[in-house]
């Protein structure tokens, strides 16, 4: 005989948890830590993820064991309590009354058994069934309202087939239709104590304990939900409420890490740069001034979809898209990447640095020469693949720095971008970068 689990229920509840990623990253529990007396309120986001890859992997695994004998029996009480364990776990983390308190606390429902003291339910019958037969055999003693006050040692446990327990069951009708017998020794009883398993109750038991999985996601619903209607009602200041609107950009940012995470801030600190930038040409600056104003109504974008909570945790909203594809080089458009300023580790100050300060110029005399070397050869006839093996042989002959690879990859793709903005290769890394960019976007303004 085996249990049927749905597998659905668990996906389903990993969907709703990813649903609002952030407000599961940020979710806070009260746990048990060493060496303290009291639960410490602590982050819950590592529990529940391992809570989640547990659920999935015991569910499979609790489907595919056959209760047959009694290590298949002591299997499925070890790996289904280890499954109620966790869906309860979860249930805590969420505030989720456990099955088994208030109105629930005295069900026995499934087992009857409520115990010498009437307290028991079918929550206690089951772990005193677990510790009976597999967890504490030979010292069971932590279930007094089916024990009494006496230990209890288990020495085996037999089916109902064995010809000398169907004989028993004449004299001990509650043996009637079991599928299993755990024989127990007491030192207050001269003869054995027999209890009887009825495999058909420990699945409907489990299989209840399973479904407790729905109110769990309805609470994470209930949560989710409380926390959107919360930032709703939390007005994200205007632009225009700001004496600049930098001052606006850093409160923005702190309205990103409350909706969707404190991780979020790197794109803040690019706008930032952005709006700090400055170009001496007259035509790039101009350039900048217009990608500025664009990059201002896309803001005003993600911010109308932060106050309706219309961005998760995944903060990858882009205020400026931009298509790429008219160019075929897909190996110089992955190296751009290069230019790339890691605004992950700079904090805003130091991205306002890079910005105003227009950085380290690219000073390096080796540069002027391997461009030239892609000009001539470009003049001379070569295309692309030809400019590529050139590439190549530069490479191998200097042995080119990223900075300076990126630059040679640039140099080769130039072309498709019909001169629109005039690279200057000797800008900083990040500068060229935001040349690179607003010509992408100026391209994608003629389609």
């Amino acid at each position: 005989m085996k249990i049927q689990l749905d597998p659905q229920l668990c996906n389903k509840l990993r969907e709703k948890i990813n649903e609002r990623h952030n407000f599961t990253y940020e979710k806070t529990a009260d746990f048990k830590f060493p060496n303290s007396r009291n639960k410490v309120t602590a982050g819950a986001y590592n529990c529940i993820c391992a809570t989640l890859d547990r659920i999935k992997d015991l569910v499979e695994h609790c489907n595919s064991i056959e209760i047959e004998g009694q290590f298949g029996l002591c299997d499925f009480l070890n790996y289904t309590q280890s499954l109620i364990e966790c869906i309860t776990i979860l249930g805590r983390v969420y505030d989720v009354p456990a099955l088994y308190s208030g109105l629930n606390e005295h069900d026995d429902s499934i087992f009857h058994h409520p115990g010498l003291n009437g307290n028991g339910n079918d929550e206690k019958y089951f772990t005193y069934l677990r510790s009976l037969c597999s967890v504490h055999p030979v010292e069971t003693s932590r279930h007094p309202q089916y024990q009494g006050s006496e230990a209890e040692w288990c020495p085996y446990i037999t089916t109902m087939k064995n010809s000398v327990l169907g004989l028993l069951a004449n004299s001990n009708p509650e043996l009637c239709g079991a599928d299993f017998v755990a024989t127990v020794y007491r030192n207050d009883m001269e003869l054995c104590k027999y209890v009887p398993i009825f495999v058909d109750k420990l699945i409907t038991y489990v299989e209840k304990r399973y479904l407790h999985i729905q109110t769990i996601i309805k609470a994470i619903s209930d949560y989710n939900q409380s926390l959107i209607d919360k930032f709703e009602k939390k007005t994200i200041p205007a632009p225009e409420t700001y004496p600049t609107y930098i001052e606006y950009l850093v409160d923005l940012q702190k309205a990103i890490s409350e909706r969707c995470g404190k991780s979020n801030d790197h794109k803040t600190k690019e706008w930032i740069a952005i709006f700090k930038a400055h170009f001496d040409d007259e035509q790039m600056q101009s350039s900048l001034v217009a990608y500025q104003e664009a990059l201002k109504i896309g803001i005003a974008g993600i911010h109308s979809r932060l106050q309706q909570m219309g961005i998760d945790y995944y903060f990858e909203e882009e205020p400026i898209l931009y298509n790429k594809r008219f160019i075929n080089n897909g190996y110089a458009l992955e190296k751009l990447r290069y230019l790339q300023e890691d605004f992950w580790r700079l904090s805003f100050d130091e991205a306002i640095k890079l910005a105003e300060s227009g950085g380290e110029p690219f000073c390096n005399e080796r540069i002027d020469t391997m461009l030239s070397i892609i000009s001539d050869a470009r003049m001379n006839g070569a295309d692309e693949e030809d400019l590529m093996d050139i590439a190549r042989e530069i490479d191998h002959r200097y042995t080119t720095t990223n900075s300076e690879w990126v630059r040679i990859q640039l140099k080769i793709i130039e072309p498709y971008f019909d001169n629109i903005v005039e690279f200057d290769y000797h800008l900083n890394d990040w500068y060229l970068h935001l040349q690179v960019e607003i010509d992408f976007w100026l391209i994608s303004q003629r389609s």
